[in-house]
């Protein structure tokens, strides 16, 4: 059911087992009665001396006004009594995959899913920094990771604050905290974005980018000159990447915007976007040629491991297409490629030796309102879930249809090649 769809009184609803801890208060799943929903609940004693209660009422008002397929969905919130207690409740998609560093810790991220995990967070920063919010508290227990493969979504904003605003104290998980957040000197979109580089090794390693050693880690992250280390075996951008989120000088960090545009991510394609990703490339193929091996008549689809597409480049392929030449509109040269004749159509026709009597069967006047539209790819077709729902492990095909050329008129020969393209 859509979560849109709920009605704006409060539903009943029961609370199930717990599911996690968020900073300051626990998270439960929970069903809403009359709808059979299941989503995620975080409550907190609401009692007026209790701290943890105005962090989440923050959090309400903060996801209230967000709207992203990268931030995790605000669906209502509502006061209960259970137990003799009084309970403020945040209502929240449910998110059944968990969190990344749930997942690293128990197995190896590859790094194409290190990537796509990576922008979903990087896109989730940039939009909220956009509105002038600043998360404060970014690492992998609070990036949760989505129903379809490589996507995640960010979440508890409880320590998030608006830019600008008053901020008390330093805000997030030491390990996480950026240098100058450390020594209480400033918070801002800047710190985010070491916090984001510090989850990116985390995602890697399964483990904190900072050994935690207690008071002695807060003073190397706060006061001297190291960086977290960057594993070796990385690739040179996903370590070029890194470098440019953990530099100890705020002001020498990429912002969010210029990470997205950084090729880590580039060869990523955007969940909200709906791009083939080919060998984590994005791949627009020129015509069904361009699709691998079509030697064999018996070949329907097309294995997209086998394709090499590493050697396409952008402005080579968009040359190969420019053209200097100017556009003949004159009736010289041209070639009939269907000839109607008595009720008839030959399709492929190589000669204009008919052109006469094509004329006085069909007006084939040429005016603006009957120029033949342009054949465009729907990629809107095909979501980035569908494409990724099979990549873990096994080989993804695209189907495409083959023309099949039509058969000859009778009492013509069949039309003969040495190198026929099956």
């Amino acid at each position: 059911m859509n979560t849109h769809n709920i009605p704006s009184s409060k539903p009943k609803w029961t609370r199930q087992n717990c599911i996690g801890q968020g900073s300051f208060g626990v998270v439960n799943l929970a069903v809403y009665d009359d709808f059979d929903l299941p989503f995620a609940v975080k409550s907190v004693v609401k009692k007026p001396d209790n701290q943890f209660f105005e962090c989440l009422e923050n959090e309400i008002q903060i996801l209230k006004s967000l709207s992203s397929p990268y931030i995790v969905k605000y669906i209502g919130d509502d006061v209960t009594c259970e137990n003799f207690l009084e309970y403020r409740n945040l209502h929240m998609e449910y998110m059944s995959g968990g969190t990344v560093a749930d997942v690293a810790k128990h197995r190896q991220l590859s790094e194409h899913e290190v990537r796509c995990y990576t922008r979903c967070i990087t896109s989730a920063l940039s939009y909220i920094h956009s509105k002038n919010i600043v998360h404060c508290d970014v690492k992998g227990k609070n990036v949760l990771v989505g129903n379809s493969a490589g996507t995640a979504k960010i979440a508890d904003f409880g320590s998030a604050v608006q830019l600008g605003g008053p901020v008390v104290g330093p805000r997030g998980s030491p390990l996480w905290m950026a240098p100058e957040v450390v020594r209480g000197e400033y918070q801002g979109p800047e710190s985010d974005v070491w916090s984001l580089g510090c989850t990116v090794i985390e995602m890697i390693t399964g483990m904190p980018a900072w050994q935690d050693r207690g008071s002695d880690t807060i003073r190397e992250i706060g006061y001297s000159d190291d960086l977290p280390n960057i594993p070796s075996w990385v690739s040179h951008d996903l370590s070029d990447f890194l470098s440019k989120c953990l530099k100890r000088e705020q002001n020498e960090r990429w912002s969010c915007n210029q990470l997205l545009h950084h090729p880590f991510l580039l060869s990523c394609t955007s969940p909200s976007q709906s791009l083939i990703c080919i060998n984590d490339c994005e791949y627009s193929p020129r015509c069904v040629f361009d699709w691998g091996d079509t030697s064999s008549s018996n070949v329907s689809t097309v294995e997209i491991d086998q394709l090499d597409v590493r050697t396409s480049n952008a402005k080579q392929r968009i040359g190969k297409l420019a053209s200097t030449s100017g556009v003949d509109w004159e009736t010289e040269g041209w070639e009939v490629v269907r000839r109607v004749t008595s009720g008839t159509t030959s399709e492929y026709s190589d000669s204009v030796n008919d052109e006469a009597s094509v004329s006085r069967t069909v007006d084939w006047e040429y005016t603006e309102s009957n120029a033949s539209p342009s054949y465009i790819y729907d990629l809107e077709s095909t979501s980035f879930d569908d494409r990724l729902s099979q990549s873990n492990g096994t080989t993804t095909h695209f189907p495409f249809d083959r023309h099949q050329p039509p058969s000859p008129q009778q009492g013509q020969p069949p039309p003969t090649d040495s190198n026929p393209v099956g």
